[in-house]
């Protein structure tokens, strides 16, 4: 009974490890949950359980090893290479008789070879995986979401998850992944709500934190094989959104007399300004230009065009975002002078957009706090709009997904360069 433990209805096994086995097991407690919430049965389960954990500790001593978690993962592997999945020994009793007998069978030739039937009939119940342990496991499970991102993006995707696991364990603890409870994260929500009472903090902002939070122990629980309802830990957990701010699109006018002017621009980094420039005539992403390379820039073609595409080692937001874009105007220009790309922002978007927004804001070009670069592809959508051009091609422009289904090979470039001469923007000295 002293290590029987009840949490929130459920039965877990909790023994504090011994001071004289910490030079073989440093762990402080070893906890397991026993997945019943009936005493009787959780009695029968701890006294098995119990008998394994003191066996484990006395292998250890017997035979000078120290407790480590890649024993247990060097189990598992082994189990999934003979075509099984790893379960303690403890829980053998619950698998269906015939899985179990296939078990039997397989090791029946290997019962020297102790390492294979612990993989295979299982072993002391896995090692306790803190929160704080389960990024560097993400990071290695997340591999192939990484492959295609460069070093600015992988900075971008993981910056969110490290946040969110950070805020948890700051709000709540760091706590082993089993543990965590549906009313853990309701202490977690309620630290952002304090937050957002305070600091004006907006519900999207929170809800990505359980949305990232989330796939990290789902990713980390999938992969190894941790019987954790995280569907329902997060149960009921996001927060009512109010209606979004957007950015707010640039007036044609605006642009055309005060950030086009050669007078206004004069003291922004000449990349920059050229940046900028493109924003306005193409309607692009700042991350989609200052990722563009010498050959994804083709001034000779009959339309000269800048081909966005993702190549190793860099990825596109959408699949839809893959797209060929005619240059005219102060775009054409840029290139023109940069007909190799814009070197010193490449792979450095949040630098360029940074630097330009602070410029727009010193020199009063940022009539609301809700206009900023980006407002220039808001911009150029409304005026694609005000044109009355097919939805079609809109989407095609812009490298968004059109919601019907695709016919043929969508406009030609000589088609777009007559639609993008039609929105672009000069600036009245021209």
């Amino acid at each position: 009974m002293q290590y029987l433990t009840l949490r929130n209805g459920w039965y877990v096994y909790n023994r504090r490890v011994p001071d004289f086995l910490k030079t073989f097991d440093p762990r402080q407690r070893v906890r397991i949950a026993l997945n019943t919430k009936c005493k009787a049965t959780a009695m029968k389960k701890l006294t098995v359980l119990n008998d394994e954990v003191e066996g484990y500790w006395k292998d250890l001593i017997k035979l000078k090893q120290t407790h480590t978690k890649d024993k247990f993962k060097a189990l598992v592997n082994t189990a999934r290479r003979l075509g099984f999945t790893y379960v303690p020994s403890s829980k053998l009793v619950d698998i269906p008789l015939n899985d179990l007998l296939e078990r039997i069978f397989a090791v029946k030739h290997g019962l020297n070879e102790p390492d294979l039937v612990k993989a295979v009939l299982g072993d002391k119940e896995r090692p306790d995986t803190l929160l704080s342990d389960c990024l560097d496991k993400f990071w290695n499970y997340s591999k192939p979401a990484l492959l295609n991102k460069n070093a600015d993006q992988q900075r971008k995707w993981k910056n969110p998850r490290i946040k969110a696991v950070k805020n948890f364990i700051t709000s709540v603890e760091d706590k082993p992944i089993t543990e965590i409870t549906n009313l853990d994260l309701i202490r977690f929500r309620d630290w952002w709500l304090e937050r957002m009472r305070q600091e004006n903090i907006k519900a999207n902002t929170i809800n990505k934190d359980f949305t990232h939070l989330k796939s990290v122990l789902e990713t980390v629980c999938t992969h190894e094989q941790l019987d954790i309802d995280i569907d329902g830990i997060f149960k009921k957990i996001h927060i009512k959104e109010e209606d979004r701010e957007t950015r707010q699109p640039y007036e044609t006018t605006f642009i055309q007399n005060e950030i086009l002017n050669s007078e206004t621009l004069k003291g922004l980094e000449e990349e920059a300004k050229y940046i900028l420039q493109v924003c306005i005539n193409t309607g692009a992403r700042p991350i989609e230009l200052v990722n563009l390379i010498a050959e994804d820039i083709h001034l000779d073609a009959p339309v000269p065009y800048i081909h966005i595409r993702p190549r190793k080692g860099y990825s596109l937001k959408t699949k839809e975002s893959k797209r060929k874009l005619p240059l005219v105007g102060t775009a054409l220009e840029a290139f023109k002078t940069y007909p190799n790309g814009f070197t010193t922002y490449q792979g450095k978007s949040d630098q360029a957009t940074s630097t330009i927004n602070e410029y727009l804001t010193k020199n009063n070009l940022r009539p609301t706090l809700k206009h900023s670069l980006y407002s220039c592809r808001h911009s150029f959508q409304d005026r694609l709009t005000a044109l009355e051009i097919p939805d079609r091609i809109q989407c095609q422009l812009m490298g968004h997904k059109f919601h019907r289904p695709k016919y043929g090979n969508g406009a030609s470039l000589e088609h777009l360069h007559e639609i993008m001469g039609k929105v672009k923007v000069l600036n009245l000295e021209t």
